[in-house]
């Protein structure tokens, strides 16, 4: 018996995850390595401690404490998990994402006589997983939200839109020559001028709007809750300001201006897609009439509502 108790000792401490056991009233017993580390009690301090004191579990780190599983077990006498994760709020207020298995411990007669809690630290697996959510929806270069993301907000806005009984506008931004900059400056001067365009961009909108870059040197901008559209337009011929202020990037001071097409929702269309592909056509016919301006998709939609 005294080698079996030893064998359990060692495979405890072997173990990677933490393990913390309890007897009947649900009192610390013992924690292996890994669970000292993680809560910041030795398994000296925590013997005889309520487990709730020693394991603290939220569903964030500000919110009330959720009811420890041992309890469930101790009273049911059956497995209890807690497989989304939880926060671990340790002895020196260190958090842990954690999902949480509880189980009962049987004596000889197969009563319970306590519960063993094993907790799996999910922190760097939730870091992944946020970071994969990141990458999806952002551009990497400026930090923007991506075609992706764009279209959910826009399709979200446009329905609020309908609620409120106003307009989304939309306003697809091109730079200008920006080709024939990235060929006489080369890539590196290129992004960070796509970098200052974007935060001049950004400057110029309310937390409400939001812009994205589509890729290369197309941007997306969505300005909500439009009552008068020559909000809009004032908020174009700003853009159009904005961007074409010098920029010093190294040894090179360069100036370039940008193309604008805008689209209405719901007048120029009731759609995500079509939206965008309006506020492109007007774009493109932006810069067939010389550039560095803005135009409507539908010219009937600078009538005000």
């Amino acid at each position: 018996m005294q080698n079996s108790s030893h064998l359990l000792r060692v495979t405890l401490q072997s173990i990677r995850d933490a393990v913390v056991t309890t007897d009947r009233a649900a009192r610390v017993q013992m924690l292996n390595r890994a669970a000292e580390a993680m809560t910041g009690w030795t398994s000296a301090e925590a013997a005889g401690e309520a487990i709730e004191e020693i394991v603290d579990l939220h569903q964030t780190g500000s919110a009330p404490a959720l009811p420890n599983p041992a309890h469930q077990v101790l009273r049911d006498n059956v497995r209890s998990d807690i497989s989304q994760p939880v926060m671990l709020i340790g002895k020196g207020g260190q958090r842990t994402a954690v999902q949480v298995t509880a189980s009962p411990l049987p004596d000889s007669g197969g009563e319970v006589e306590g519960c063993v809690l094993i907790l799996h630290d999910v922190s760097e697996a939730l870091r992944l997983a946020e970071r994969i959510s990141y990458l999806s929806n952002q551009d990497l270069l400026t930090g923007l939200p991506n075609r992706i993301l764009l279209m959910d907000r826009l399709e979200q806005s446009t329905r609020v839109a309908d609620r409120n009984n106003d307009q989304v506008a939309v306003l697809f931004v091109d730079l200008d020559h920006f080709t024939e900059i990235r060929a006489a400056c080369g890539n590196a001067v290129a992004d960070e001028l796509l970098k200052e365009a974007a935060a001049r961009m950004i400057a110029c909108l309310r937390e409400s709007d939001s812009v994205c870059r589509l890729g290369g040197d197309e941007f997306v901008i969505m300005i909500t809750g439009v009552k008068f559209l020559a909000d809009v337009d004032a908020v174009a011929e700003k853009l159009l300001t904005e961007v074409a202020a010098p920029l010093a990037i190294g040894e090179h001071t360069l100036q370039t201006t940008c193309s604008i097409g805008i689209s209405i929702y719901p007048h120029d269309a009731c759609d995500a897609e079509t939206l965008m592909r309006r506020a492109d056509g007007a774009m493109h016919q932006a810069k067939r009439s010389g550039r560095n301006r803005h135009l409507f998709a539908n010219v009937e939609a600078r009538r005000e509502p």
